[in-house]
């Protein structure tokens, strides 16, 4: 008789019906996730809203039907989970994998110093390496098969020469006769890789040729070259600090996602 006036034993006879009641009824819902609190900073994010949409602020009758959509929506959020709806659709999981990431690349430092961002430069030189610069004119000669070597030859020496003239020669086609300040990569795109590599290998205020391109031959005249160089931080800081905050991004999320999958037993079929 004694041990039934233990409290001990009176909590463990509660819990034990408590536990008898949600196994009768079938249920195992949590009493905690019925309640739903619209709290003041819950109520002021529901205006900032109204005001940005609207540009003015919302009435008490728009208020409450604000506050209203968002129980309605609380409610059928929290049913759609306990039905599990939330599972096995890619389009939700989708949306829960990339705020998540969100979330873990919020620690992410997004301004970073000068000083931090010297020595991502410094260790990375050649990604940031200024590209030659040309002023050039080109003269499309036609398809390489079309072409004799020593026709090339003479018309070289005669463009040189100055006794004929670059749209005497020129084939037509749809690309510039002239560039002015043009980066190895901007010509690259225009022309082909091919054609913008030959370049560094030519002279410059002469005539020479030929030069391939995706389209066939050319002769180019380089009449200004500034050779490239090693950047410095006011050069390409946008880009070293976007691929900076790139490698940080990154290194954080292997972070998160290292210590994510410490705590799961994953099985693949046909895996070891």
């Amino acid at each position: 008789m004694n041990l039934l006036k233990e409290p001990l034993v009176h909590f463990l006879g509660g819990a034990l019906l408590v536990f008898a009641f949600f196994w009768a009824t079938g249920s195992n819902r949590d009493p905690a996730d019925y309640e739903i609190t619209i709290s003041e900073t819950d109520i002021e994010r529901l205006k900032a809203g109204w005001v940005q949409n609207f540009r003015r602020a919302p009435t008490q009758t728009e208020l409450d039907g604000l506050i209203d959509q968002e129980i309605r929506e609380e409610i059928y959020y929290r049913e759609a989970l306990r039905l599990g709806l939330d599972r096995n659709d890619p389009v939700i999981r989708r949306r829960l994998y990339t705020k998540m990431r969100f979330l873990d690349n919020e620690e992410v430092e997004t301004k970073p110093t000068d000083t931090v961002l010297q020595k991502w430069l410094d260790e990375h030189p050649e990604k940031y390496a200024l590209s030659s610069l040309y002023d050039l004119e080109q003269i499309y000669l036609g398809q390489q098969d079309l072409l004799d070597e020593a026709r090339i030859a003479q018309l070289v020496g005669d463009l040189n020469q100055g006794t004929i003239q670059p749209d005497e020669v020129a084939r037509p086609i749809s690309l510039p006769t002239q560039l002015q300040r043009a980066e190895t990569a901007a010509i690259s795109r225009q022309f082909g890789e091919k054609f913008a590599s030959s370049l560094t290998s030519l002279e410059t205020e002469k005539w020479q040729g030929p030069v391939p391109s995706g389209f066939g031959l050319h002769l180019v005249k380089i009449t200004a070259k500034i050779s490239g160089k090693t950047a410095s931080l006011d050069d390409v800081r946008q880009r070293v600090t976007n691929d900076w905050r790139a490698a940080q991004t990154a290194a954080k999320e292997k972070q998160s996602l290292s210590k994510y999958r410490a705590e799961y037993d994953v099985t693949v079929a046909g895996r070891p």
